[in-house]
């Protein structure tokens, strides 16, 4: 059986051991960052907390709609549920 082959990423530098005959990588291992420097890392957590924020606000806006959109939805099966109070709801096997 042959043995892996070393084959370096050109992409990451990461030295990936690959299975001939299948062709799949057994392992990888990964060149470490170099450190960054201290205020490029605070800048950079500002910035997401900024688009973090963001995104939130978007959620409750869209959680605020979707209850009013429900809301709205049971009004109406309230109103036809009184207009028609003899019916009944469809049964969801009657189809089948």
């Amino acid at each position: 059986m042959p043995e892996a082959l070393d084959v370096t990423c050109p992409c990451c530098e990461a030295l990936l051991k690959v299975d001939p005959e299948t062709g799949s990588v057994v392992w990888a291992d990964r060149k470490k960052a170099p450190p960054k420097d201290f205020d490029d890392l605070v800048d950079r957590v500002r910035s997401q907390r900024s688009v973090l924020d963001e995104k939130f606000a978007r959620s409750v806006q869209h959680t605020k709609r979707a209850s009013e959109i429900l809301e709205k939805k049971f009004e109406e099966a309230r109103k036809r549920a009184e207009a028609d109070p003899t019916g009944r709801p469809p049964h969801p096997f009657e189809n089948d």
